[in-house]
């Protein structure tokens, strides 16, 4: 088991920092290559594996971090790169380089992304080369963002989310995300510059492209190895480069409405992060924690880079600045608490190959083992002296002996994924029981509140059919009458669920107005879901006339009745009100559809005749205004005359 690897790296003074600061002064004090202090917090002294000062060099980055995470990954070991710290600490710029601004392979501001696409396809040409054809390698890439708590798929914005799924062979994996093949460092860069445009940026008064979100760049670098004995063996390795939003404080970065909510979840997500630090930090150290993976998307997704198969490291970017102290030695004890967490890497590898030469491998294997265990001196290896000659026989025994172990090996590492894999989901059963058995207690205790009112208001009853209340029971009776009042007042009423109702509608028309596609427009299921929902929350406070009887000879209650009416009438309008909306859903639908098929078979035709027949046909299909001049528009780029 290898700790994670932790690279420190200090960003240049900014023009900002040292008007506000008026001074150079840095709030990092490097004590050597690999030690850290931040004198004005009085903090501890920080130790990592590599300390990079304001004059550190990309080239410099990729060689401590980028060239040794690659070699990892083309010996079947997963990898993964975090660039970590506050906004404006140069995160972006180590993973990507100087945005908008790449150049080629000769630009030597190209980040740690750019320096990894070259290595590692220089490597596979290499080993292709070596081993003449025998090794044949695959490159995925895939590309995502985590907005909002949301992930999205940055190589196709048409997609609205997607969804991550786990799976007990695939592990935590991305449903229906899209993944291209590449084969040169220029083709997995095009797919990051893809990516990198439809992700969320925005201005703050920290960083004038602030990451709002946090990115994942995904490779998946299969190797297939053909081997003399006939069978194939598979490597995989999975190749997470991530580069996280940056932590921030509304005083210094003026965020504001959406700006705003965006840090809200950014800090949100990486507070959680940190909650997994610490509980795997006491993992480490031999206590029993509960990892809370399942807490944000960001840990769930990388789960096996914290703590699990692979071979993690983190940048841990810092600015120098006085004024960013207390950010930047929270930034130092992360990454300090993060080095401490050891991680289980495993090479992922498979042997594949028909039944015949299976069962011809197993039955080598099994002769050689029960040779080795006759042998007294089997698997005790004495060094060659000068008077030693070792023959050939000697030598295919001892290659055939190291293969029967690296076998043997692969053997065990398959059995003790599996134990892991039975104690995860150990793990998510007794967390399902938990939460049945927490929502049992809930269920008998609400049935045991339903039994008592029952009886007490049967006693109620038959005191009221005899006319005799005492003042202690009729004390009882206004304490009743009191919280049935404010349980109704806490419940929407007619007029709370006619304003959501015209909310609704307004948020269609504005979408009709902006002249937004079908496929832009709020979901029909959506919109049916929300009346549903608020008549289904109007239903409950109606039901609540059942739930609490009372008797009809009391004061109290004069006016509930047609208050329960007006509700109802309430209930029966929003459902109207809801198939109109479904029914102007489904013409909107209608007419786009029309636009899109009119548009296709205007693409397919030449002459102006069937153009202006196309046209025509159309336009008379179409009701909607909007959609009409949309299809007008479209139409001129076909036809002189419309």
């Amino acid at each position: 088991m290898d700790n994670i690897q932790v690279f420190m790296r200090i960003r240049p003074l900014s023009e900002d920092e040292y008007r506000r600061d008026h001074s150079t002064a840095s709030a990092v004090r490097i004590l050597s290559d690999n030690m850290v202090s931040v004198p004005s917090q009085r903090s501890e002294n920080f130790t990592f594996d590599y300390v990079g000062d304001e004059n550190c060099t990309q080239p410099e980055v990729f060689e401590a971090v980028g060239k040794r995470a690659v070699d990892q990954c083309m010996q079947g070991y997963n990898g993964t790169i975090f660039a970590y710290g506050q906004t404006g600490s140069g995160k972006t710029f180590t993973m990507q380089g100087a945005r908008d601004e790449f150049t080629g392979p000769d630009d030597e501001l190209r980040g740690l992304i750019p320096r990894c696409f070259e290595y590692l396809f220089e490597r596979i040409a290499h080993e292709e080369v070596r081993t003449q054809g025998r090794v044949k390698y695959l490159c995925r890439a895939s590309y995502i963002e985590i907005y909002n708590e949301t992930i999205y798929d940055l190589l196709d914005p048409l997609t609205r989310t997607c969804a991550m799924r786990e799976d007990i062979k695939r592990g935590v994996f991305i449903d229906g995300v899209t993944e291209e093949t590449v084969q040169d460092p220029n083709e997995a860069y095009d797919v990051f510059v893809r990516g990198t445009t439809n992700r969320h940026v925005s201005a703050t008064s920290m960083n004038r492209e602030s990451s709002r979100s946090h990115s994942v760049l995904m490779l998946v670098i299969q190797s297939l190895t053909q081997m003399d004995t006939g069978l194939t063996e598979i490597r995989e390795a999975k190749f997470n480069l991530v580069d996280l939003a940056g932590s921030e404080r509304q005083k210094l970065a003026n965020t504001s409405g959406m700006r705003l909510k965006e840090a809200a979840n950014i800090n949100k997500s990486l507070s959680t992060l940190g909650n997994v630090i610490n509980s795997l930090v006491d993992v480490a150290s031999g206590k029993s924690r509960h990892v809370n993976y399942r807490d944000s998307k960001l840990t769930f997704l990388l789960r096996d880079s914290l703590g699990g198969n692979s071979v993690t490291f983190i940048i841990a970017n810092v600015s120098p600045a006085v004024c960013n102290d207390v950010e930047t030695a929270s930034t130092l004890r992360f990454a300090q608490r993060a080095k401490m967490i050891r991680n289980k890497a495993v090479v992922n590898q498979d042997m594949q190959g028909n039944v015949a030469q299976l069962q011809a491998e197993i039955q080598r294997l099994k002769s050689q083992v029960a040779q080795l265990k006759s042998s007294p001196n089997a698997g005790i290896r004495t060094p060659p002296t000068a008077e030693s000659i070792v023959s050939a026989d000697t030598v295919k025994s001892e290659r055939e002996h190291r293969t029967t172990q690296f076998l043997l090996i692969l053997a065990m590492r398959k059995l003790r994924e599996s134990e892991r894999q039975k104690a995860r989901y150990a793990e998510i059963i007794f967390e399902l029981k938990d939460a049945l058995d927490r929502r049992k207690r809930q269920l008998q205790q609400q049935k045991l509140v339903v039994k008592l009112k029952a009886a007490e208001i049967a006693a109620l009853r038959r005191n009221a059919s005899i006319g005799y209340v005492t003042s202690a029971e009729n004390a009882a009776l206004r304490e009743e009458i009191t919280a049935l009042q404010t349980t109704l007042s806490a419940q929407p009423d007619a007029s709370d669920l006619l304003i959501e109702n015209l909310q609704l509608r307004e948020e269609l028309e504005y979408c009709l107005e902006n002249q937004a596609t079908i496929s832009d427009l709020p979901g029909r299921s959506d919109a049916v879901v929300a009346l549903e929902s608020l008549i289904n929350l109007k239903a409950q406070s109606v039901d609540l006339q059942s739930m609490y009887p009372v008797i009809p000879d009391d004061n109290v209650y004069v006016g509930l009745e047609d208050r329960i009416k007006q509700a109802k009438h309430d209930i029966t309008d929003l459902e109207l009100q809801r198939d109109k909306l479904e029914f102007q859903l489904n013409s909107i639908e209608e007419d786009w559809q029309s636009v899109n098929e009119g548009a296709h078979r205007l693409a397919e035709v030449t002459s102006d005749e069937q153009i202006g027949e196309i046209v025509e046909t159309t336009m008379d299909a179409i009701v909607g205004d909007q959609a009409r001049d949309t299809w007008s528009t479209i139409s001129a780029l076909y036809t002189r005359t419309l």
